[in-house]
């Protein structure tokens, strides 16, 4: 498989994750040290302080778990993929969408999902079980995946659209990905969309793309790779 890495972008990200992680413990402290002797000017500006210091933990928590860990999921992801052959390319903040793969068959975007207890479909992804402490933080809490499969799609689809006919357009698959150790898939029988754990993602979409009667016209894919190798 070859791999195409924005590290440019990813280094951005880190840094920025580190620089608000650092802001908003200092945001906080100081709203609890206006408490210290409060007074009702006081007391307000800690209140904005906290609130302020809350936003800017979550957008740390955003950028830190994405970029500032290691192995981040991008890393985690590729590794399990990096067994396919050269016709596929994964690309990685390089593309319309964070993650992409690029296959003889098929598109494929993979979604990351950190949460910990089981997760499950039923009309809509839902999670059972996991630390309530941490879901209220928005650290192992499941989200709304279909929303982000859906978003991807259509931000892929725009993309394709803009460069090839109607006809030309490849398939364009989402899959998520469960990532945390904790974690665990439940009843998806009814999924719109696969879901596995991280070591078994390159076997999913193998099995996949054996199945799939559609193949991209080399020119088509040495097209694709071209606009996003750009």
């Amino acid at each position: 498989m070859n791999l195409v890495t924005n590290d440019k972008l990813i280094k951005r990200n880190k840094t920025i994750g580190n620089v608000t992680s650092i802001v908003g413990i200092a945001i906080l402290a100081a709203g609890l040290i206006l408490n210290i002797n409060p007074t009702a000017t006081k007391t307000l500006i800690s209140f904005g302080a906290l609130i302020v210091g809350f936003i800017v933990a979550q957008v740390s928590t955003y950028f830190v778990t994405r970029f500032g860990r290691s192995p981040r999921y991008d890393e985690i992801i590729a590794d399990n993929l990096s067994k396919l052959s050269n016709k596929y390319t994964f690309y990685v903040y390089s593309a319309p969408v964070p993650m992409l793969l690029v296959g003889p068959e098929g598109l494929w975007i993979p979604i990351p999902v950190s949460a910990s207890g089981e997760i499950y479909y039923d009309k809509k992804w839902k999670q059972r079980g996991g630390s309530f402490l941490l879901k209220l933080f928005g650290q192992e809490n499941i989200g709304r995946p279909g929303l982000d499969i859906e978003a991807n799609e259509k931000e892929m689809v725009k993309f394709l659209s803009d460069h090839f006919d109607e006809a030309e357009i490849p398939p364009v698959n989402s899959i998520l990905i469960s990532l945390h150790s904790k974690g665990s898939i439940g009843d998806v029988e009814n999924a719109p969309t696969p879901i596995v754990e991280a070591n078994a993602v390159r076997r999913k979409i193998r099995k996949f793309d054996r199945k799939s009667e559609e193949v991209i016209p080399q020119e088509v894919l040495d097209k694709i790779n071209a606009l996003l190798g750009q």
